[in-house]
């Protein structure tokens, strides 16, 4: 239907008037050739009515299509509406963006411009004032370069911890919380926390940490805390559990890699009521004596087979450390032999390194850990397999135990929880690569505490997007870049401040299909 209060002028090239009745129709020619048998023909299009008491064309959207070359058209203003639709319609869905009104009234607009911004170009913000040119954004306001700075530093402690007590009540309570910790790099001198220690990367740089807390079920970022570069994964794992009680977080569940691994940590887990799922180091004697005592008891035994594709597994309980814990062993028969394979090569590397030595290596370098090592009576560096402690270290192969305190779920149930927590690992991915926040970008403590709080807006909204995408993407093969590209093809034009804008398209097929799966009511 035509918007009479829109008129333009009529365009002076290409165009047609044919009138039907008492109306008269503007005709743009597309395309001018000679049919056939030689004569001059034209295709035409239609692009709106021509109203003869103003002399002037009332548009339809053919004429957007035809004419739309740039942002602004005989005074409308066209912008890019798909991917903030999509945002707000995620925002409102899980109570993002009244949390974020409730705790930052003067600047919510503003964060969920940066956070949209982010999502879809990444942490560069100087191109921001284009994309809010070009783009239907929260926040009417360009932006300028000081103003996100100034935002950046606005965004306070106090502020930023009131506003996770909220977002964390909305998690499912019984759900495991994956706990994991990831580096980032910067250059820059104003930062106090970066400093060297160990890069996730590989990049020689100082970095700083991030810890978080990742909702298995509802596959959503729930809390974060920066730190020292400098402090190790471990230690610093009874620091997050002390803020369990500022974001009023009570009866987590934690799944942990065995990095996190430690009698002090696990103790204080149990003393703070935190059930776990964690998988235990295979250099601890506790896991060495347990696949050996029930080794036997679980390889190739029918009773013990979980499934086609799955380990075998079997179980028992631990009070070592003081308190009740259940172990469980799983055993993969390929990854046994992989190991086997890489274990024999390594065997092979450490004997072509004894048979070159003239002195007896240094009891640090543990070449005496599966060699019989000496000299003989000529002073030659002699030696030979330790064939009882490599049968030992091979028939440990395959083997992988996790431990928890559950009590309820079975040998399936734990791996799964267990395997589930790769879904921080990716996260953590898609802050750095996708949301290019692998370098910092800031000058400054106060801006990285704020930028980083807002790139954690935009990794919620983009994790809840991947969520409610997910079965369209696999089935078309499309990565969430190319929804957001297409998303983006969605335009509007408002000829004026007081009037209503417009579609200049009908949505395509794929637009409909990516708006109906994130209108659905569930994340």
């Amino acid at each position: 239907m035509l918007n009479t209060k829109n008129e333009v002028e009529i365009p002076e090239k290409g165009i047609v008037l044919a009138t039907t009745g008492e109306k008269t129709y503007v005709y743009y020619t597309i395309k001018a050739y000679r049919n056939s048998k030689g004569k001059p023909t034209s295709k035409r299009v239609s692009i709106g009515k021509y109203n003869k008491d103003t002399n002037k064309l009332i548009p339809n959207r053919n004429y957007y299509e035809v004419y739309l070359h740039g942002k602004r058209i005989t005074g409308g203003i066209v912008k890019s509406i798909g991917t903030y639709e999509a945002v707000q319609k995620i925002c409102n869905q899980i109570g993002l963006e009244k949390i974020i009104q409730e705790h930052f009234p003067h600047s919510w607009q503003q964060i969920l411009t940066v956070a949209h911004y982010m999502l879809c170009n990444g942490n560069v913000m100087y191109y921001l004032p284009d994309f809010q040119e070009s783009t239907s954004c929260f926040c009417n306001e360009i932006l300028s370069s000081a103003d996100i700075s100034r935002l950046f530093s606005s965004i306070g402690k106090s502020e930023r911890m009131e506003f996770f007590k909220d977002w964390i009540k909305l998690r499912k309570n019984k759900e495991y919380i994956a706990y994991d910790v990831t580096s980032f790099s910067s250059y820059s001198k104003g930062i106090r926390s970066l400093e060297w220690g160990y890069n996730r990367d590989k990049e020689k740089l100082p970095q700083i940490n991030m810890a978080m807390y990742y909702g298995e079920e509802s596959k959503l970022p729930l809390y974060y805390r920066m730190y020292p570069g400098s402090i190790t994964d471990k230690t610093h794992l009874a620091y997050m559990i002390q803020d369990n009680d500022l974001i009023d977080c009570k009866g987590i569940r934690f799944v942990m890699d065995r990095g996190f691994y430690s009698a002090d940590n696990l103790r204080l887990l149990e003393e703070r009521n935190c059930r776990f799922v964690i998988a235990m180091p295979s250099s601890l004697n506790l896991y060495r004596s347990l696949v050996d005592k029930y080794r036997e008891k679980i390889v190739n035994h029918s009773e013990c087979r979980l499934g086609k594709g799955l380990p075998y597994a079997g179980e028992c309980e631990c009070t070592e450390y003081g308190f009740r814990m259940k172990v469980h062993l799983y055993y993969d028969a390929e990854k046994a032999a992989f190991d086997a394979e890489r274990f024999y090569d390594e065997l092979d590397k450490l004997e072509r390194e004894l048979s070159e030595m003239l002195q007896l290596p240094d009891r640090k370098l543990h070449y005496d850990r599966y060699f019989l090592i000496n000299r003989s009576k000529d002073g030659a560096v002699c030696y030979r397999r330790n064939v009882e402690a490599i049968d030992k270290e091979i028939g440990r192969m395959g083997f992988f135990a996790l431990a928890e305190t559950d009590f309820t779920k079975s040998n399936g149930e734990i791996l799964s929880i267990y395997r589930n927590r790769d879904m921080v690992e990716k996260s953590f991915d898609e802050l750095k690569n996708e949301l290019d926040m692998k370098r910092m970008r800031v000058h400054c403590e106060e801006s990285e505490e704020g930028k980083m709080f807002t790139a954690f807006i935009s990794l919620i909204i983009r994790s809840c997007l991947l969520n409610k995408l997910q079965p369209l993407m696999k089935e078309n093969e499309l990565p969430l870049k190319k929804i957001l590209i297409e998303l983006d093809k969605k335009k509007q034009i408002k000829m004026s401040p007081d009037e209503e804008p417009i579609n200049i398209n009908p949505d395509s097929k794929l637009q409909r299909e990516i708006l109906v799966l994130i209108s659905e009511e569930n994340v």
